[in-house]
């Protein structure tokens, strides 16, 4: 029998084992919670996701200001409008005037971009404008031509299907996500060899080396496709900046559906001969990258050194090099290519593209 004391340090002590085996649980919990936070909330991924935030505020921002003067243009067609022919010729001639101005290898105002993509004819190359139309409709398209477009969110018009690894005419193109998160600009020896920490530059890595490239060629092909890369992916002013500038879509690659592939070759009028003529090429495409990549060629003199240390030791790409390849004059094809396919580098200035030893 136990007495009233016994009993009270026994109540005591269960109470005091039941309030340890509390704490004991709340610290496990909040040791978990720390674990967990430590691992998917670390300052990276944060400035990662404040990036894209912004990114996204200022995109939002853009089409905001496009929705608003594109609803201006739609309440200026309700206007009551008398025209005249002397009126009209002129505007049939104003037409004209800014359609000539439209070259093939400029780029068009994102805005005009847009409204040419949603329309019927999004594939002619004409600038989508009434033959005639009010003053004020026409004063909103001329300021549209004359306002600086934001060329970095004006993307191809390419019909890959996404949703299947197969459906895509680049690997990489099937893992936007995890491509995103790669570095804006690789290092050389990830491009050449491989890595286990760059995705992209892995799979450029071992797409090229299926391919009859020379390393002076294999690096800047791969360099170029790299940053091109990045910006399809993630559009925006700082990854475009990055794109050579031969390398930038032109007005075909907006008006025209083809494969994303085309849009990585180097020359401008060579991508449109391409694009123009893929219905013809697609069922050889395999023959058609191999010829093209024996017989490229950087102006870039064989056995010297692509690479240099920087200041910190660490290899990087050559500072000559890196100016070469991101020239169009830097770069050439053999005259193989010529003769075998003529329809591809029809239209281009032949001495100049021919490769000759530096």
């Amino acid at each position: 029998m136990l007495s009233k004391i016994e009993k009270k340090r026994l109540r005591d002590r269960r109470a005091q084992q039941s309030l340890r085996d509390k704490k004991l649980r709340h610290t496990k919990r909040l040791e978990q919670q720390v674990a967990h936070c430590e691992q998917y909330h670390d300052d990276h991924k944060t400035q990662l996701l404040l990036q894209e935030i912004q990114k996204l505020q200022g995109q939002n921002t853009t089409l905001r200001r496009r929705q608003e003067r594109l609803k201006c243009l739609v309440r200026s067609w309700d206007e009551d409008w008398d025209e005249t022919p002397d009126c009209q010729e002129t505007l049939v001639q104003q037409q004209q005037e800014q359609q000539q101005s439209l070259m093939p290898y400029n780029q068009p105002n994102n805005t005009i971009h847009d409204i040419a993509r949603s329309s019927d004819a999004a594939a002619s190359t004409t600038l989508l404008v009434p033959t005639a139309i009010p003053p004020s409709v026409s004063s909103f398209i001329d300021d549209l031509i004359a306002e600086p477009c934001l060329q970095w969110s004006i993307l191809p018009l390419n019909d890959d299907d996404f949703s299947g690894p197969r459906g895509v005419s680049c690997p990489w193109f099937a893992h936007p996500e995890q491509i995103a998160l790669c570095v804006d600009t690789p290092s050389p020896l990830d491009l050449l060899y491989g890595t286990k920490t760059n995705l992209l530059a892995d799979m450029i890595h071992k797409e090229l080396s299926n391919l009859p490239l020379q390393e002076p060629e294999r690096l800047a092909v791969g360099w170029k496709i790299y940053h091109l890369t990045k910006w399809l992916i993630s559009p925006n002013p700082t990854t475009y900046a990055r794109i050579p500038e031969f390398l930038r879509p032109v007005w075909g690659q907006l008006q025209i559906l083809h494969p994303m592939c085309l849009d990585l070759v180097t020359w401008p009028k060579v991508r449109l001969n391409l694009i123009q003529q893929w219905q013809f090429y697609k069922d050889h495409k395999d023959d058609l990258f191999q010829t093209l990549a024996s017989c490229i060629r950087v102006k870039w003199p064989r056995g010297e050194s692509i690479l240099e240390r920087n200041e910190q030791n660490e290899l990087c790409i050559r500072a000559e090099f890196l100016d070469t390849l991101m020239s169009e004059n830097g770069w050439a094809l053999t005259p193989e290519v010529f003769a075998i396919y003529p329809d591809v580098v029809a239209g281009m200035n032949i001495p100049s593209l021919a490769y000759a030893m530096p």
